[in-house]
């Protein structure tokens, strides 16, 4: 179980799970206890049993079951047991599922079994087994999202060039070194990635000329990757300075280079693409300043 920010509006967390219909666990919790796992074990006699969790929010702190208070947020989720796996539920606290109390603004809608608050609006609570991710440890920093789905292969990493989106680049395209506004001069990369996150992704990029072996610098960036086609996501716009560690620029122009961009997400997975580029001969420079 993890949670959105919910602005202080949950005090205490109550959580119910049921196998089979009979009532495993009951636990109170607060939202600082959050991420937090419940182990559920297949019975013997049913390896596909049935599995459900209601989760309600209270605006109290101190809330018990003995309270009279309304929840101000309810979550469920059923999902069944996978022979033979050991597999993950993951059920989303979010803000926009907040219910409204009385006399304030209203909230989100009131949902009836089978159904559950996601996104701000009703939806069926089951999550099919085929659906569930595979379990890990470090599940609540590893969560799905549109770059890096359930169940996702290993990381692919492609780098291109682009200020403003990415374009593929062959193997010894010529790319363009520019003056920036500010001095220091720069190429343009842009990189596409599948299998890893969208966010909170630190992409690293590193040169070197294959002739003479002069490095270029390190430079990591750390941007939300903007879905792109065939299951990609991509980063366009990365100002790759060659100079910013004092290096002389003119020795780059006209010269190969090898660009690796490395991509690490906060699930420790990674992935590395090499490009091989000629840089041009000659600079290019801002507009309106000549011989730059």
């Amino acid at each position: 179980m993890q949670s959105e920010p919910l602005a202080g509006a949950v005090g205490t967390l109550h959580v119910v799970t049921t196998v089979g219909g009979a009532p495993v666990t009951d636990e109170t919790l607060a939202p600082s206890a959050l991420p937090h796992e419940v182990k559920l074990i297949a019975p013997a006699d049913d390896a596909t049993a049935p599995i459900a969790v209601q989760v309600e929010g209270y605006e109290a702190a101190g809330w018990t079951p003995q309270s009279s208070a309304p929840p101000v947020l309810v979550r469920t989720a059923e999902t069944s047991f996978v022979p033979g796996r050991t597999m993950l539920l993951r059920v989303l606290l979010q803000g926009e599922c907040l219910l409204g109390l009385p006399g304030g603004p209203p909230g989100a809608p009131t949902c009836a079994a089978p159904q559950t608050c996601i996104g701000g609006r009703c939806q069926d609570d089951h999550v099919a087994p085929q659906a569930l991710e595979p379990y890990a440890s470090d599940w609540p920093t590893n969560a799905p999202d549109v770059c890096k789905p359930a169940n996702a292969g290993p990381p692919v990493v492609q780098v291109g060039t682009g200020q403003t989106d990415y374009l593929p680049l062959t193997d010894g395209q010529t790319v363009q070194m520019e003056q920036g506004p500010q001095g220091g001069h720069h190429i343009w990369i842009a990189v596409r990635q599948e299998n890893l996150k969208q966010s909170g992704s630190t992409t690293t990029i590193t040169s070197v000329q294959p002739t003479t072996g002069l490095k270029g610098p390190e430079t990591a960036f750390v941007f939300t990757f903007d879905p792109d086609e065939g299951g990609f996501c991509k980063l366009a716009g990365l100002r790759y300075q060659l100079d910013i560690d004092g290096t002389d620029y003119h020795q780059f122009l006209g010269q190969p280079l090898d660009v690796t961009v490395t991509i690490a997400d906060a699930s420790g997975a990674k992935g590395t693409a090499t490009a091989h580029v000629q840089i041009a001969p000659t600079l290019l420079c801002p507009t309106g300043v000549s011989g730059c």
